[in-house]
């Protein structure tokens, strides 16, 4: 027996997810930082310059894929790679000004769409959201 409320369930979060993707892709291709990569440079605005394992960790991700995007944002211009003064063996990572504006920009732009959202909201519309997000966000690993 079918269970269309499921189904129904699963084709929403199928839906958003994808959604997401694809929003996340085109405002990174119009405004030239992915939101993975700010999320990446997010912890150099504090605590730069730092190595890169630490750097991962901060940021959520595996040192590889660190390693991958680093050079990513190398070549545009926006982090710095540099040996550390303590160890030959220590590459840190720090933001050049272009990134720090690049960042800054991303996170203006971030905060905008997110209040357009919420304005877009009922009061209850944002509390369950808020409820909502908070659930889903916990159970994320396991879809």
């Amino acid at each position: 027996m079918p269970d269309t409320d499921f189904d129904a369930f699963a084709q929403a979060s199928d839906t958003l997810f994808a959604t997401v993707r694809s929003t996340r892709g085109r405002i990174a291709a119009a405004e030239g930082l992915s939101s993975s990569q700010a999320r990446l440079m997010e912890p150099l605005a504090d605590h730069a310059p730092v190595p890169v394992g630490r750097l991962a960790t901060l940021a959520g991700v595996a040192v590889p894929t660190a390693t991958r995007m680093l050079q990513g944002l190398e070549r545009r211009g926006m982090v710095a790679r540099r040996r550390a003064a303590h160890s030959e063996r220590v590459v840190e990572i720090d933001l050049t000004d272009t990134g720090r504006a690049a960042l800054d920009h991303e996170q203006r732009r971030l905060r905008e769409r997110q209040r357009r959202t919420y304005d877009s909201l009922t009061r209850r519309e944002r509390a369950l959201a808020l409820s909502l997000m908070a659930k889903l966000t916990d159970l994320a690993g396991d879809l």
